[in-house]
This record gives structure tokens, sequence and C-alpha cells, in this order.
């Protein structure tokens, strides 16, 4: 049961990745798996029996979501933007109690630090409102130009998985890649229905292959950045990893894409969005109460 919960939330995750304004780090933090995770991640190499225990059912789970969650998202985006962003941004909101306590916990709760928070705030505020509107297609020939650009995007977008309030979906907007990912994403769901198309492999790579080294060495750098700042200034750190979640929520819903589907706000629609919010913020409450998060000596302890 207990990998089963890692897996769910690998799925979540892996889902939140992909949407743009959404943080999958923010979601860890408020699923109670952040610190294990950035440990099991730098104890790779060291400890690869215990670490594997908490990544392989998270990493299988962040690309089933990636994959497939992704998709369903996508229609539910394309029926009902406003309610599924409400329930996003509540999922997001659900985490604000722990995280306040995780950050007071040490050092109390020192003006200075609400100053940090409100200026992560606004950094995450700041990169949504410059971030353009992608314009990539997916590319037909390979060249090394556009190569080295995926793998410019995906080491940039690892911080996503290892920096809460750090949008990968928004990332990538911002190097114009998003449409080309998705487009792969698209090939690779293709792909897995009909295996012996080979024909898909080869976009599927050109892109799949740049991309991943990137992510794959971002996320070995980030997340040792991100150990060391919780070892040595942890209230600064979770006080930032909180106004980041604020502006989390202000990007949910200043993204024009939160309104793609809606034709006329009623207040009928701002009902349902209240209940899709609220549904989110009590998922999350629960979520972060699950046996998942407890400490385990074969998954890993939880550091505080």
């Amino acid at each position: 049961m207990q990998y089963l919960l890692l897996l769910l939330t690998g799925v979540a995750l892996g889902a939140a990745n992909i949407v743009p304004g959404i943080s999958g780090a923010t979601l860890a933090v408020i699923f109670r798996v952040y610190d294990r995770l950035i440990e099991s991640i730098n104890n790779l190499f060291t400890d690869m029996k215990r670490s594997l225990l908490f990544l392989v059912p998270v990493g299988l789970g962040m690309v089933i979501g990636i994959l497939f969650v992704g998709v369903v998202l996508d229609g539910f985006f394309d029926r009902f933007s406003f309610q599924t962003s409400a329930f996003i941004a509540g999922l997001v909101a659900g985490g604000i109690p722990f995280i306040h306590s995780q950050a007071i916990s040490k050092d109390g709760k020192k003006p200075v630090f609400y100053i940090i928070a409100v200026a992560a705030a606004a950094v995450i505020i700041l990169l949504a409102l410059v971030a353009p509107t992608p314009t990539h297609e997916a590319t037909e020939y390979f060249n090394w130009g556009f190569a080295f650009l995926l793998f410019a995007g995906g080491l940039v977008a690892a911080a996503a998985l290892v920096v809460p309030g750090v949008s990968g979906a928004m990332v990538l907007m911002l190097f114009g890649l998003l449409p080309t990912i998705m487009n792969t994403i698209s090939l690779i769901t293709g792909y897995l229905a009909t295996p012996f198309d080979f024909g898909l492999l080869p976009p599927i790579l050109q892109i799949a292959v740049p991309l991943g080294l990137g992510i794959v060495l971002g996320i070995l750098l980030a997340s040792k950045l991100i150990a060391i700042l919780l070892e040595k200034y942890f209230s600064v750190t979770y006080f930032a990893i909180l106004g980041m979640v604020f502006g989390t929520i202000f990007v949910v819903f200043s993204n024009p894409d939160t309104y793609q589907s809606v034709e006329v706000m009623t207040v009928q629609l701002v009902i349902f969005g209240v209940i899709a919010f609220t549904a989110g913020v009590i998922l999350a409450l629960l979520f972060g109460k699950s046996p998942t998060h407890a400490k385990d000596n074969d998954v890993g302890e939880t550091r505080s």
C-alpha cells in the first residue's frame, strides 16, 4: 500500500509538471515527500537500494502522470478550464499550513522571513508575466542547434522537479519548447498504443534524448543545491517556498488559459470553481496525512 501511494504521488507530480504555472516540487512539499525526494536523489550512488525503493515508484508514477494523466488533463482543460485550474490551485493552497509550520519550526516567525516569502512570490509572479506565448511547432528534421536548445531547456526545466514554485511547463514556454514537448508526448502515447509502428520512434527520440539528458543533469545539480540550502538555511528556504506557493496560486488565476473554455463568467461557474478549489484543498490536506509520508526504514525518513 505504501508503494502504491508513492506511485500515486508520482502521478500527481508528473501531471503537475506539464501544467504551466504549477510546480511538481510544490506538490511534493504539500504531499510531504519533498525532503525524501531530495535525499534519495543525492544518495542515489551512495545508498542506491534505499534511494531506488523511493525513486522507482515515484518515477514510474511521474511517467504515467506525464503520458496519460496529461492527456486527461488536456481534455478537462479544453472543456472545464476554470474548474480544473481552481482544483489545481486548491491542491496548492491546501499545503500552505504544513509549509508554514515547517518554515517556523526551527527559527520562529522573524519578520525578515516573511519579507523573503513576499520576494519569492514576486519572482514567481514576474516569471509568469514575462512568459511568452509558445510558438514552436514540432520539428521534422534533426539539427544540432535545436538539440542543444532542447538540452538547455531540459536542464533549466529540471529545476521544477526540485525547486518548489518553479513550473517546468512555464520554463519550457520561456524556451518556446512547450508545443514541441506536448506533441512528442502525444507521439509517445500513440506509439504505446501501436508499439510496432517504428516510424514514430525517430521523431520521438530526436526530442526525448537531448531533453532527457538535460533533465537528468539538471535534477542532479539542482538537488545538490537544494540539499545545501536545507542544511544551512532551513527556515529561509522554507519561507521562500511558502512565498513561491502563494505566487503559484496567483499565477493560476491570472493565466489566460484558465479561462479558455469560459464564454461568460456566471455565478454558477464561480460556485463550481469554489467547490473545485475546496475539493483540492481537502485532498491536499488528506494526502499530506497519508501513511506514505510517515517514517519508514525501507523507504527513507522524512527530514525536518
